[in-house]
């Protein structure tokens, strides 16, 4: 995933651009940006909450307008994203449609499950979380793909590699380890913010924090069986904007054993951590 530098937003003539139906802001008119659904094999019950496919050599004029705004307002971030992405592609739109929709259900732990890997809170992870193999699956088909995220627009190509055999949808699907990541989406999305808000960040370092806070989280669990994903959110959230001086700091060193070793509960090493001694240290 790469910053995307060049002028935006400024629609293109063609492509795609995909829309999440479930965060369709209220003010848009029923009969504008229908678009192709993306439907999985045998789920056309659900039709209505599975992502739109617009194609932009045969829009409306009104919605092109529509969607420049839509665009532009994305980066705000005052709403779940509603356009998802843009997305160049050589395949007809009922071709990309089947490639965007096969990867959205599967199965975890017994389960079936649909998986919006498409949303940008979801995707950024994904880059950082999947193994090549089901990186390349996800992206099969796809020449670039555009997407909101963190107050920017981000660019990832894909492969044309005809040659390569992608033929079952699970090929991009997510590992139990892997769900773990994507299901504290929303809570390392809050985290990357608040450390966004209270730090300078140059935008091309936006991805490595949020690879930080994956870390620190994985950290907690492994290192501090912290079982709760707020509790390992809140431990990574200590880390990254504090570092050394949280990590190392001698007043925590003989209750973070403690926490290691289960003698202590993370609420009760939690109150013992000054957020106000921290930042003076990190300054």
């Amino acid at each position: 995933m790469k910053l995307y530098e060049g002028e935006w937003p400024k629609l293109p003539t063609q492509g795609f651009v995909l829309l999440e139906p479930s965060n369709r802001p209220h003010f848009i008119d029923d009969g504008c940006l229908i678009g192709k659904p993306c439907v999985p094999f045998g789920m056309e019950k659900i039709e209505h909450l599975m992502p739109r496919l617009i194609d932009l050599q045969t829009i409306s004029e009104a919605d092109g307008e529509l969607l420049l705004d839509l665009c532009a307002t994305e980066l705000a971030q005052t709403r779940p994203p509603y356009v998802n992405a843009w997305i160049s592609s050589e395949r007809s739109g009922e071709d990309l449609a089947a490639l965007v929709a096969a990867p959205l259900v599967g199965s975890s732990g017994g389960l079936r499950m649909i998986w919006r890997y498409y949303d940008p809170r979801v995707l950024s992870l994904a880059f950082n979380v999947l193994a090549s193999t089901q990186y390349e699956a996800l992206f099969h088909g796809i020449q670039r793909w555009v997407m909101p995220w963190s107050g920017h627009w981000w660019k990832t190509d894909g492969t044309q590699d005809r040659s390569r055999s992608f033929d079952r949808a699970d090929q991009a699907w997510p590992t139990p380890d892997q769900w773990a990541t994507f299901s504290s989406s929303e809570l390392i999305r809050r985290v990357h913010r608040e450390i966004c808000a209270r730090r300078v960040l140059e935008p091309k370092d936006l991805p490595a924090m949020q690879q930080a806070i994956v870390i620190g989280m994985r950290e907690a669990a492994t290192r501090f069986r912290l079982g709760e994903p707020v509790q390992q959110a809140e431990y990574a959230r200590l880390l990254v904007l504090f570092g050394e001086a949280f990590k190392h700091h001698r007043l925590l060193d003989g209750p973070r054993e403690k926490l290691a070793n289960g003698q202590m509960n993370w609420p009760e090493f939690r109150a013992l951590v000054d957020e106000d001694e921290l930042k003076r240290l990190t300054h």
